[in-house]
């Protein structure tokens, strides 16, 4: 959400994950440098980390990154090859990235239908109808 405008912060971030096989080593890899720990599991010093720790449709990593959730299932939204398509490029840092489109975030965050994201939904509804942020 913070990259298409909102003010809402979270401590966490989302990664949509393609649910493809050759995908794993890859993340495996690029996640390895900030040492990852499953949440549940974070007070397990020795814990391998392994393909199965990310093997599942939501999984919740501590790193020295921060916390993030890795998503393999998307409610609300058709595909990861849809949610790619619609998806905005942004630069961080630098780096190009792809962000999830304001119709997904709210597909998503409505199908949750959590109380925070009834609130979150209506500033997606007001960014909606805004030119889209600069690149950050």
């Amino acid at each position: 959400m913070v990259l298409q405008g909102s003010d809402h912060a979270t401590v966490d971030i989302d990664l949509a994950v393609a649910a493809d096989a050759e995908n794993t080593e890859p993340l495996m890899k690029g996640l390895a440098p900030f040492h990852p720990r499953l949440r549940k599991l974070a007070f397990i010093p020795d814990f391998p980390w392994d393909a199965r720790c990310i093997s599942g449709a939501q999984v919740n990593i501590e790193s020295d990154a921060g916390d993030i959730d890795l998503l393999r299932v998307y409610p609300g939204v058709d595909s990861f090859e849809g949610l790619m398509a619609r998806s905005i490029r942004r630069v961080i840092f630098g780096e190009p990235v792809q962000v999830a489109s304001i119709p997904d975030l709210v597909a998503m965050k409505t199908e949750a239908g959590r109380p925070k994201d009834k609130i979150h939904l209506l500033e997606l509804e007001s960014l909606a109808h805004l030119e889209p942020p600069f690149d950050k």
